[in-house]
Parts: C-alpha cells; sequence; structure tokens
C-alpha cells in the first residue's frame, strides 16, 4: 500500500496550526487538542478515502501530549512523516505515540532551558539598552531578536521533522542547543551590566550634588536588595528584566 504524500497546501497549513498548539491546553491532555488539530490537514492527505484509519489516527493524537511549545514543531514535523508511512503500512501506529512520548520531555527541557532561560532575557536587555537610545526602538529591537531567532528555529525544526526521526537526530546535533543557550545566558549578563553602567552614568549626569549621589546609591542598593530576593524567591529573571524594560520606558518617557 502506498500513502498520498502531503500536499504543499496542507504542509502549510500544519505548518501554520503548529503556532495554535497551547489553543486547547486542559490539564487532562495538556496541548494534545492542539496537536491533533495542527497535523489534521496531513491526516486528510494520507487517510483521504478510509474514514475509520483517519479516525483512528485522529485518536492517536488526542493522547497526552506536552513539550515546549517552540520545539513542537520538531515532533510534527516528524509525526507528519511517520503517519505517512504507517497509512502506507510501513510502520507500526504505535510507533508515533513511542516517538512523541521519548521525545516531548527532553525538548521542553532544551526548549526551556534555551528559549526562557537564555534568548528572551537576552533579548530583553538588548531591548532594554536600545531603549536608553528610543523607547520604539528597544521594543522592536527586542521582538525583532527574539522572533528572528525563534521563528527560524521553528522553520528549521519542521523541516527537519519532515525527513523523519533521522533527520530529526541530525538537526539537534547541528542546532547545538546546550552550547547556544550558554552562550545567550553570557551576553544577557554583559548586556545587562552595559545597560546598568549606561542607566547609572545617565542618572548621574542629570542630577548634581552629594545629597543627590548618596540618593542614587541608595536607590541602586535598594534595588539591588530587591532583585536578589526575588532570585532566591525563584522569580524567572527574564519577568524581571521585562520589568526593567518597562520601568526604563517609562522614565525615559517622560
Amino acid at each position: 500500500m502506498t500513502a498520498p504524500a502531503v500536499a504543499t497546501r496542507s504542509r502549510s497549513a500544519v505548518w501554520r496550526r503548529q503556532f495554535l498548539l497551547q489553543g486547547c491546553w486542559n490539564y487532562e491532555g495538556m496541548q494534545n487538542v492542539g496537536f491533533a488539530y495542527a497535523i489534521l490537514p496531513a491526516l486528510r492527505d494520507f487517510y483521504a478515502n478510509r474514514p475509520e484509519d483517519a479516525l483512528k489516527a485522529v485518536k492517536r493524537h488526542l493522547e497526552f501530549f506536552n513539550t515546549q511549545p517552540a520545539m513542537g514543531a520538531v515532533i510534527l514535523g516528524a509525526s507528519v512523516r511517520l503517519e505517512e508511512r504507517v497509512a502506507g503500512g510501513e510502520a507500526d501506529p504505535r510507533a508515533i505515540g513511542t516517538f512523541k512520548v521519548g521525545l516531548m520531555g527532553s525538548l521542553g527541557a532544551i526548549g526551556d532551558s534555551f528559549f526562557w532561560g537564555a534568548l528572551r532575557p537576552m533579548a530583553s536587555v538588548a531591548g532594554a539598552l536600545l531603549a536608553l537610545v528610543h523607547p520604539l526602538l528597544g521594543i522592536a529591537s527586542m521582538l525583532l531578536l527574539y522572533n528572528g531567532v525563534h521563528l527560524t528555529l521553528r522553520r528549521r525544526g519542521f523541516a527537519a521533522g519532515m525527513e523523519g526521526p533521522e533527520g530529526v537526530v541530525d538537526w539537534l546535533k547541528r542546532a547545538a542547543l546546550g552550547v547556544r543557550t550558554e552562550d545567550r545566558k553570557l551576553l544577557a549578563a554583559i548586556l545587562a551590566g552595559a545597560y546598568a553602567g549606561v542607566f547609572a552614568g545617565r542618572f548621574f549626569v542629570q542630577g548634581g550634588g552629594v545629597l543627590h549621589a548618596v540618593t542614587s546609591l541608595l536607590l541602586a542598593a535598594a534595588a539591588v536588595h530587591l532583585f536578589a530576593t526575588l532570585f532566591r524567591k525563584a522569580v524567572s529573571p527574564s519577568e524581571i528584566l521585562s520589568f526593567l524594560l518597562f520601568v526604563g520606558v517609562l522614565i525615559l518617557w517622560r
């Protein structure tokens, strides 16, 4: 039996629907409904004249699924390719569930560390730094920097997944997300230091006198104490940096 290949239009539809992975998030199946919705155009191609098999395929993808949303593109692409093999009688349907369960946890951890722990803080600090030039420049640069990387990884991950599980392994090796995560954390720390230096310099220049300098130092010490307390309470660094960006925009907007 030969399964029909996924049409270009269906492939594009699956790509677009990946952004709705969390559109029907629920406590029982997490992202399962979003995943089934995203892969549905491909299933329609594979099981066009086989409604019973199509129903079984949809039920397969309504099982529990949860991963980092951007990394879900890799699993989604690979599931399309596996589903094609199942429809052609070349693979066991249970292999799809095994593949998804085996990959969603590890990719979720990698994606959380890269996107939430490194990329978003780096983009936020870069935006805060450029907001000192102009608030809109800071906001635009933060959005462009984060989404440029984020959308590129989604596109390449989905394309790698469409090559099958073997393509996923090769792509993960080439992407080296672990190394990139550390690089972006280091860059975020450097940019944060630059932001603090530039901001403090501008603040001192605008003022004058001993009282102003002492007040500035006390405020800086209070800010450091506040952020250290928030870190101890496990508040996300990206949330703190986003707060700093917001405060900086308000100060410069006046």
